[in-house]
């Protein structure tokens, strides 16, 4: 019950600030912003191309902001969608949105369902990509493929929590929500310099975040290590769909983790890792013509069924 009272801050005061970020800088910052409405929740996406959907879930403090190259290249073969999750970036979640794993991602999958309108390939990164194997398990008529980016088995991610909040400062109800809303501008660049592997996106990727929090883009990490990522892992099924796992190895922040495991739920024989010494944490970002043209090949190798 604590956590989720906590949680009402990040969500306090929810159709008035959907309404204000359709009418602020928020949806004008380019020129094709959307919003869409699914299970309570005003998501904030980009979209451009045709055929088959891919879908990125924009990794915090990152905003859709800094997805301008993705979209061009990713268009060429794909109908692309990059999104902000709710409570980040500008995405609004309803006041009375729950953040617990499954519940979250019912509500993420309520957006694919109507954002894509067939099998969408998922790619999202790290926490996100537990919710990504949650909704290929529990609705895989929504999935094609799993692109699953630097995201391990869930007691890896728990090891990277709790290396992320070693003071155990987030994991408190009220105070991790509250350090968060007052830290986040001055973290956002300590975390980009840590997690970053090409040195030359240091500085886009910390104007873009630092840029968007200017202009009250939320940053709710508390509240999802708090109720998204709890400690106790749920109880999750299997995959059938293919699955690529994208791993940039000078990510700082996943030094220990161990990426063998980011298959721990995936049955398809096709499934596979790669690693890329020189990117980071947002490794689709980092390099996104090589990313694009691992993911083209892997589906090109493993068409849907």
């Amino acid at each position: 019950m604590l956590k989720w009272l906590a949680s009402r801050l990040d969500t306090m005061g929810a159709d008035r600030k959907a309404d204000s970020v359709r009418n602020a800088w928020a949806a004008r910052s380019r020129s094709d912003i959307r919003f869409a409405k699914a299970s309570g929740v005003t998501f904030r996406y980009r979209e451009a191309g045709e055929g088959r959907p891919i879908i990125f879930a924009a990794d915090p403090p990152i905003t859709l902001e800094a997805y301008d190259q993705l979209l061009r290249v990713y268009s060429k073969d794909f109908r692309i969608i990059v999104f902000e999750l709710p409570a980040m970036g500008f995405s609004v979640p309803g006041f009375w949105q729950d953040f617990r794993f499954l519940q979250a991602n019912d509500s993420l999958a309520a957006f694919v369902d109507l954002i894509a309108g067939e099998p969408a390939l998922l790619a999202f990164s790290c926490v996100a990509g537990l919710g990504a194997l949650d909704i290929a398990a529990r609705y895989p008529a929504l999935v094609s493929h799993l692109i699953q980016i630097q995201t391990p088995s869930w007691a890896e991610e728990i090891r990277w929590k709790k290396a992320r909040d070693p003071k155990n400062v987030l994991a408190k109800p009220f105070l991790g929500q509250i350090a968060m809303r007052r830290l986040a501008r001055s973290r956002a660049p300590r975390w980009l310099e840590l997690a970053v592997g090409r040195e030359d996106c240091v500085p886009r990727f910390c104007a873009c975040a630092t840029d968007a929090l200017d202009h009250g883009a939320a940053w709710a990490m508390a509240t999802a290590f708090q109720n998204y990522l709890p400690d106790k892992e749920p109880s999750l099924a299997r995959v059938a769909q293919p699955t690529l796992a994208i791993w940039g190895n000078s990510d700082g922040s996943h030094r220990h983790t161990d990426r063998q495991s980011s298959l721990w739920l995936c049955d398809h024989p096709a499934s596979r890792i790669v690693e890329h010494d020189d990117l980071g944490h947002f490794p689709e970002l980092e390099d996104v013509e090589l990313i694009h043209a691992e993911i083209l090949r892997f589906v090109a190798d493993n068409p849907a069924q």
